[in-house]
């Protein structure tokens, strides 16, 4: 017997909006189901027993779906070729509505939130179509400036809990990033004030947007007005940010201060680019190795230990300049077989390889870093820290 072939509700809506279109049926009870099974018959030559139009709509409790032979002949007696013609008819002309809707709320020709709410309402992040129609509701609402409903938007739940889907939200709301770094000072003060209240701004926008080049500007201004208490790590990653504000400032009694509450906050199973911060910090303001000593040997995982060496050492040539203080960038031996190849995975080799070209350089190995500089992928640049890596291989290449 041929699998069965469930029906989404999206489907299933469609199929009854076209049987009433076409038939004049509308699909209710076993009543309406021995109606169409007679139509089908008797205009389509198309045989259906109403018993199978019951399950296969809900009339009647069981499983609702049907062979493929069901569904091509259904959608043969609804003037499609087969089930997969109709699957094509119907998915191409919500896509196509929903188009045209965002043009027409561009042009202000329409204010559609309910109709754009209840469709986000539907995204769960499983695939890239869903990703770039859920950005461009995004997009649409900063170019219109409607904030009421970026505001809904934000409080729509995700599981951030799933490193795909948080990578993807990530891309959805890029614009956002992109326009506060370009001074919209409107995105800015939303963006300042959704941070007190909203966790998925927090995780989305504070925590994987990390501007550290604006900590003077609008990203510092969004540390300070972000609360503690929605997003288990926000303690540790607040403070250890404000600390490098501070210390940016040569306020040095502050600085010491948030990285006190930092460490006092941290937990075990927290991600090791805090530990790596926290590590440079405590050596950057108080000398302390034994911080980055612990952390790190309490790490097992490849892609752990290249996160945390790439963070700490990535503050410690910013802000000190010294990188033969630690061996572990010798030590460690890179192999990119290792990683998963995920996206912020593949940059961080690139910076590794940049800073053990640094290293070599500050110990005279000038055809080793050569070599390190050899193996970067420049592709794999993250928008963040772009700066950073310019600065990072413009004096590896005037240097080899």
């Amino acid at each position: 017997m041929p699998a069965s072939i469930p029906l989404s509700s999206h489907e299933k809506k469609w199929l009854i909006k076209i049987i009433q279109e076409v038939y004049g049926i509308q699909i209710l009870d076993a009543y309406s189901c021995q109606k169409l099974s007679n139509e089908l018959l008797s205009r389509a030559r198309i045989s259906i027993s109403y018993n199978t139009i019951r399950r296969l709509f809900g009339v009647i409790k069981g499983p609702t779906q049907a062979s493929r032979f069901t569904l091509d002949s259904l959608c043969k007696g609804l003037g499609y070729a087969d089930f997969a013609a109709f699957q094509q008819a119907v998915n191409q002309f919500e896509k196509d509505f929903f188009n045209e809707m965002l043009i027409l709320n561009r042009l202000k020709k329409r204010k559609d939130d309910a109709i754009i709410l209840g469709i986000a309402q539907q995204f769960q992040m499983k695939n890239w179509d869903e990703v770039y129609q859920f950005k461009s509701i995004i997009d649409l609402c900063l170019e219109v400036e409607n904030f009421d409903l970026l505001t809904q938007i934000f409080e729509l739940k995700f599981d951030t809990k799933n490193q795909d889907v948080t990578w993807r939200l990530y891309v959805s709301f890029q614009s956002i990033y992109v326009q506060s770094c370009q001074n919209n000072e409107r995105v800015i003060a939303y963006v300042e004030e959704l941070l007190r209240t909203n966790e998925l701004a927090q995780r989305i926008l504070l925590q994987l947007f990390v501007e550290e080049e604006c900590l003077q500007g609008y990203y510092g201004r969004w540390l300070r007005a972000s609360s503690e208490d929605l997003v288990e790590d926000m303690v540790v990653f607040k403070n250890s940010m404000l600390c490098q504000l501070a210390f940016e400032n040569k306020e040095m009694e502050a600085a010491k201060k948030h990285l006190s509450i930092a460490k006092q906050a941290f937990k075990e199973h927290m991600h090791p680019n805090l530990r790596g911060r926290i590590a440079a910090w405590d050596y950057i303001l108080h000398g302390n190795r034994q911080t980055c000593e612990d952390f790190y040997t309490g790490l097992h995982e490849f892609t752990d230990k290249l996160s945390f060496l790439v963070f700490f050492y990535r503050l410690l040539e910013v802000y000190h300049q010294e990188l033969l203080s630690f061996d572990y960038l010798e030590t460690f031996v890179v192999d990119d077989l290792l990683i998963n190849f995920s996206f912020p995975e593949k940059h961080n080799l690139n910076k590794m390889y940049l800073l053990k070209a640094r290293y070599c350089i500050q110990k005279g190995d000038v055809g080793l870093a050569r070599q390190l500089k050899g193996n970067l992928n420049l592709r794999y640049i993250y928008s963040c820290d772009k700066a950073w890596v310019d600065r990072q291989l413009a004096f590896v290449e005037a240097t080899c």
